[in-house]
């Protein structure tokens, strides 16, 4: 299978009365997530979607998330899931660099839908109901393979993920189904040990890589998925012990609440194994998993790379400082960053990924794709190193983004909001060190002389245009470090601001 266009057909075949799907009372077994799935592709040929365009979801986690994006890619349609933490401006500059043609939402983001699609070319939105309201609400359509006249080819573009949100700026990884499908033949299940019986539980939002990788991987292998937008770690774990959930993927500040919460109120629970990643794994975590009697599986990846490396417990503890070894089928090279030769082994250097996993690119911007895609190798921006047992370590990273509890935070997005201010002359957002996030934004502003604009006033601007989790602390400066050329030293600023607030709290 070289497309994701039959996934569920070709496992309702091997398993069709094994649960696929549960949320609350309802559950889908892999047949009736087939015929779901069929209802919502004639539901979108109904309304004139056709292959290759763009349809967002912007939905809470949910039984329906899963059936929309099968129903989409059996279609041929792109899917795009939206981030539920945007405000309107961030949110219309995707719907504007996508070209989205239609959105599926859920009613918790109507207003602010209806406020981000004022000048994009969104044809339609779609409300999608929740729970049994969900499972009749395509009932009108037929439970049929429907005929499409086209082929879905490997070659096409399944999933548009967008890596950022300011105007100008957004950028969508073009995954293609060729990629994602080869995926699936790799030994991953296998590194970390999972297997078909096991119940696996999504939490972590499908707007992430890691979450569309685990639904592809559970529909693969045959697992039953149960889903739930619960975040309260007791309520966690009340599902865990319900539903005899054994795995789980999460990111590690939502693992740290939750084995904080089981050490207070011990359950008798069959969990077995986490899975996580998109920041670095604290070596204290994966020391309490293995108190509990569970395993804490780590992965190395981003939304262009797909998964680059795992490491799990039986690879040895000596390298749980490690982002683990490829998965089948990836290249891991270090290069030095400025002549951008190979180094030897055990030396720090820029991280180079070649895989047939990786991403064709950005969406409209051969700019960007060309920075990053270097003759058939993608350069991570993450300074590394790679051991004489080939295992990876990351060190750091040479590119700016800021990476908070494993969501990325783009500089360029939230100075540009920061800019907005009058009196703003410079501006310069830099993660700091944070022992639980991995890091949070920090802004560095440089305001005209005698201006009377406060820290305060920035923060809460900012807080109007992002994210909470972009919002940054706000510090002012008589002016900022920069180079020969007049650019502006970010590493000299972040070496700063960390020997001060050291010399704080000494």
């Amino acid at each position: 299978m070289n497309t994701l266009q039959h996934l569920v057909t070709a496992r309702t075949a091997k398993s069709p009365a094994k649960e696929a799907l549960v949320e609350g009372n309802e559950i889908y077994s892999y047949s009736m997530y087939n015929e779901r799935i069929n209802q919502g592709a004639h539901e979108l040929i109904k309304r004139g979607i056709k292959k290759g365009d763009r349809v967002g979801i912007l939905c809470q986690t949910s039984i329906a998330y899963p059936v929309l994006i099968m129903s989409a890619l059996k279609i041929g349609a792109i899917v795009v899931p939206i981030s539920t933490g945007m405000t309107a401006y961030e949110l219309n500059s995707i719907l504007k660099s996508g070209d989205l043609t239609a959105v599926f939402y859920h009613d918790d983001f109507a207003s602010i839908l209806e406020e981000a699609k004022e000048g994009t070319n969104i044809s339609q939105t779609i409300q999608v109901e929740k729970g049994a309201a969900f499972t009749k609400q395509f009932a009108d359509q037929s439970t049929e393979e429907p005929t499409l006249g086209y082929d879905v080819t490997s070659e096409d573009i399944a999933f548009m993920m967008f890596t950022s949100g300011t105007t100008g700026n957004a950028k969508g990884c073009m995954l293609a189904h060729g990629a994602i499908a080869g995926f699936l033949s790799t030994s991953l299940n296998e590194d970390v040990e999972i297997e078909e019986d096991m119940r696996y539980l999504v939490a972590h939002p499908f707007f992430h890589m890691s979450t569309i990788s685990a639904l592809v991987q559970c529909i693969s292998t045959g697992l039953t998925m149960v889903c739930t937008k619960e975040t309260d770690p007791a309520k966690i774990w009340e599902i865990v012990e319900h539903e005899n959930i054994k795995v789980m993927l999460a990111l590690p500040p939502a693992f740290t609440y939750m084995m904080e919460e089981l050490e207070k109120n011990p359950r008798d629970i069959s969990f077995k194994l986490g899975l996580s990643g998109g920041t670095k794994v604290p070596e204290t975590l994966i020391e309490q998993f293995d108190a509990q009697g569970m395993t804490l599986a780590q992965g190395y990846g981003s939304t262009e790379a797909w998964i680059i490396s795992v490491w799990h417990p039986d690879m040895g503890w000596k390298k749980i400082s490690s982002a683990g070894k490829p998965v089948q089928g990836v290249e891991v090279k270090v290069v030095d960053p400025e002549t951008r030769e190979e180094l030897p082994t055990g030396n720090i250097g820029e991280i180079m990924v070649r895989s047939p996993y990786i991403f064709k690119g950005y969406w409209n911007n051969e700019e960007a794709t060309n920075n990053v895609l270097q003759n058939g190798w993608l350069a991570m921006g993450d300074a590394g190193r790679v051991d004489e047992d080939g295992f990876i370590y990351i060190e750091g990273r040479y590119k700016d983004v800021v990476v908070y509890g494993g969501d990325n935070i783009y500089p360029d997005q939230v100075e540009e909001v920061i800019r907005e201010f009058d009196d703003v002359l410079e501006v310069a957002l830099i993660g700091l060190p944070d022992q639980f996030w991995g890091e949070v934004p920090a802004a560095f502003v440089v305001k005209k002389q005698g201006s009377s604009l406060t820290e305060q006033q920035i923060v809460e601007h900012c807080k109007q245009k992002l994210a909470a989790y972009k919002v940054p602390s706000v510090t002012f400066k008589e002016d900022l470090p920069k180079n020969s050329v007049g650019k502006i030293v970010k590493r000299t600023i972040k070496e700063e601001a960390i020997r001060e607030r050291d010399l704080a709290h000494a």
